[in-house]
């Protein structure tokens, strides 16, 4: 019997590792979609919360049924928890793009070559689409960028 239970939680071990690793290596495949996804998820779940604050303030829980407040409710809580979960990420993300954004806007070929390593992170972060917009950028200022190899 000992055996037969060790045997068993091995196999839950790997069949949960093998499914995190799926997750994990599509969630890879998305790179360049993350922010675009985080974005999304952050402004439902904020949305949400704004709903079930409305709802209470407004007082109108009074007037629906105990299954449309208890929808309410979770709706509030469960975007407060998304949000909380999400917010480091997000603003992370959000923090590499404002920095890319800003990067391309800059027409002094000085500065741009002080912080062209720190864009080059950024654009690795963010994803494919970013990094080559990026190399274009740096290719219309005439400015070489050592080639990384991109994950």
């Amino acid at each position: 019997m000992p055996y037969l239970l060790s045997t068993l939680s091995r196999m839950s071990k790997k069949a949960k590792f093998s499914l995190r690793e799926k997750i994990s290596k599509k969630w890879e495949s998305i790179r360049e979609h993350h922010l675009t996804i985080l974005t999304t998820v952050f402004v439902i779940s904020i949305g949400m919360m704004l709903v079930t604050l409305i709802f209470v303030f407004t007082e109108t829980y009074n007037d629906l049924s105990p299954e449309r407040n208890a929808l309410i409710w979770i709706c509030g809580i469960s975007g407060l928890l998304i949000a909380i979960l999400l917010w480091p990420e997000f603003f992370y993300l959000r923090g590499r793009y404002n920095f890319l954004r800003e990067f391309m806007r800059i027409n002094s070929p000085s500065e741009l070559r002080k912080d062209v390593a720190e864009a080059q992170e950024a654009g690795e972060i963010l994803g494919r689409r970013y990094y080559i917009r990026l190399q274009e950028f740096l290719l219309e200022k005439d400015i070489k960028i050592k080639k990384r190899k991109f994950k």
